[in-house]
């Protein structure tokens, strides 16, 4: 049993991180550029985060002045594992349900335990890479300040080791039920996504406000300043029952030289361990169930059903064609619509949450004292809009979501022009979801007339254009087609990261502008400037991708 488990291991992590592949290109001088680039672009991320560290240090010292450093430790926990129970819901569904090696591995005489242990084993090392960033600086930062002794760090290993778990076997519990009882229907996979997107927000929904409640509770208590001196852990134990694994760690560190600590220890390792072992037992009743209909096409569908001739016949226009085979392509894959999708209808959905139960210091309530001028708030909605282009990911792997098919897109009789237009279309058709999302959310938080939604629209959609072009740019330079996993095509791909970078350095060019020149000139002069700039910028980048796109499809095999 151990062997076969160990070998699924090995094959699934050499697969998922092209361990032969890098090595192979390491030792023949093949595709070394691309190691290097890799390597810049995690440079260039460095300046963020030691922003990031030297905020948290500043945080540490606000949670010290009112004793309560332990509420330090339970905000690093709380974020590493909430953004692993996140992302690991994308990664747990791709890697169970959508990976290509389930074809070979579900014929096997393989116990359903045993692929999804290989599976969550690889999952593992992935979500050690989200949450180490984020825990390590909470860590290190109360550690050195607080002048904690070894059994501090020794705990402190035990901790991350385990960290990941919980989060990632309630991902996994959550998705295969959510697989199971969704495999129903011709519909299956839009009825996934869209219940897997309410999901989402219906878990953050939940988190905010079981927060929201536990500190209202917390500064209506009548004595509450007296227990906060009386109890340097008060704050943990009010806010971490939104998440006991968080709060269990928390204690462990901050109480690490009493029996409390090595407590708090046990049950946090106990209770991923007893998770883990019931997400086995419960994937042998739950994981083919949610898998069939994934890995095979039924032979008789459309059997019997009178075929449209006129529909044959009908002529469309090659980028019309070509951006409805984009977006379909999108919305039949749950992976790849819910990472298109999730960025751009998430993030004005939670302002809207988070606006709800501020109360008094609400978003609208800020901006009503601030007396913020809606010009502005209308320029901030476009560079949000502007933003979406890139966060979408739709145009920088529009090449690479071809895969091996790609070779299709060569022998095609289409233009290069309606190459470009049709995959720019269907990503401004994902940009119209996120705009729709940002204006509904506008209507609970600030008050938008007519000209204004006129302008977010135009001028929204306007910029959105060069920054997908110029993911399009990076994607059609370095198209990654080989891959056995559709996450890979979007999540695991290093030109989302570049084309992330490069989509800053021009947003944040064209934020500087506005900056400088807002106070000299009418509002309406900079929309106009903003109009005119982002044309200009999207004729260039569409003379450059026109060359690169002839260039790419002779010289790409």
């Amino acid at each position: 049993m151990m062997r076969k488990i160990w070998s699924l291991i090995k094959t699934d992590f050499n697969t998922t991180f092209g361990l032969s592949s890098i090595g192979y290109s390491i030792k023949n001088k093949k595709n070394r550029w691309q190691l290097i680039l890799f390597g810049i672009a995690m440079l260039t991320l460095i300046p963020s985060y030691v922003f990031m560290v030297g905020s948290l240090s500043s945080m540490y010292d606000i949670y010290a002045q009112i004793g309560q450093k332990s509420m330090f430790l339970l905000s690093g926990f709380l974020s590493a594992q909430i953004l692993v129970f996140i992302f690991g819901l994308l990664y747990v569904m791709s890697k169970y349900y959508f990976s290509n090696d389930l074809a070979q591995l579900v014929p096997l005489p393989i116990k359903p335990s045993y692929i999804i242990g290989s599976k969550f084993a690889t999952l593992m090392i992935s979500e050690y890479l989200t949450s180490l960033p984020i825990i390590l600086p909470f860590i290190i930062i109360y550690g050195s300040k607080n002048g904690e002794g070894p059994l501090y760090w020794i705990y402190s290993l035990f901790l991350i080791l385990f960290l990941p778990v919980a989060p990632l076997v309630l991902a996994s519990i959550v998705v295969m039920f959510f697989m199971k009882y969704t495999n129903i229907g011709a519909r299956k996979d839009l009825i996934r996504t869209i219940s897997a997107v309410f999901f989402i927000i219906l878990m953050i929904y939940v988190q905010m406000k079981i927060q929201t409640l536990a500190q209202k509770s917390i500064v209506q208590g009548s004595d509450f300043l007296v227990s906060l001196i009386k109890d340097s852990n008060l704050l943990v134990k009010r806010l971490g029952v939104s998440f006991p694994p968080a709060q269990w760690a928390a204690l462990t560190l901050a109480n690490n030289l009493s029996i409390s600590g090595a407590t708090n220890l046990i049950i946090f390792i106990g209770v991923a361990i007893i998770s883990f072992l019931l997400m086995i037992f419960l994937s042998e009743y739950l994981f083919f169930d949610g898998l069939i209909g994934n890995i095979e096409v039924s032979a008789t569908k459309g059997r019997g059903k009178k075929i449209d001739t006129s529909e044959l016949s009908r002529e469309t226009k090659p980028y019309l064609a070509l951006a409805k085979k984009e977006l379909i392509m999108l919305f039949k894959t749950p992976i790849y619509l819910i990472n298109a999708i999730g960025g751009v209808i998430m993030f004005p959905i939670i302002l809207v949450m988070t606006n709800s139960m501020g109360g008094d210091e609400s978003l609208s309530a800020i901006i009503e004292v601030m007396g913020v001028e809606s010009g502005y708030i209308t320029l901030g909605c476009i560079g949000f809009v502007t933003a979406l282009g890139m966060i979408n990911c739709v145009g920088c792997t529009t090449f690479s979501r071809e895969g091996k098919c790609f070779w299709i897109q060569r022998t095609l009789p289409i233009r290069v022009e309606d190459q470009i237009i049709g995959r720019v279309l269907s990503s401004l058709g994902v940009q119209g979801l996120g705009i729709i999302a940002l204006l509904v959310s506008s209507i609970f938080i600030v008050k938008l007339d007519i000209v204004s939604i006129v302008l977010i629209i135009i001028l929204g959609l306007l910029g959105s254009i060069p920054m997908t072009q110029i993911g399009m740019i990076i994607d059609i330079l370095r198209p990654m087609l080989d891959w056995d996993n559709p996450q890979k095509a979007m999540k695991q791909n290093l030109n989302v990261l570049i084309s992330l970078g490069a989509g800053t350095l021009y947003l944040g060019g064209l934020v500087l502008l506005v900056i400088n020149i807002i106070d000299k000139f009418y509002i309406s002069f900079i929309y106009g400037l903003l109009a005119l700039i982002f044309i200009l910028s999207a004729l260039v980048l569409f003379k450059v991708l026109k060359i690169l796109i002839s260039k790419q499809f002779q010289l790409l095999e």
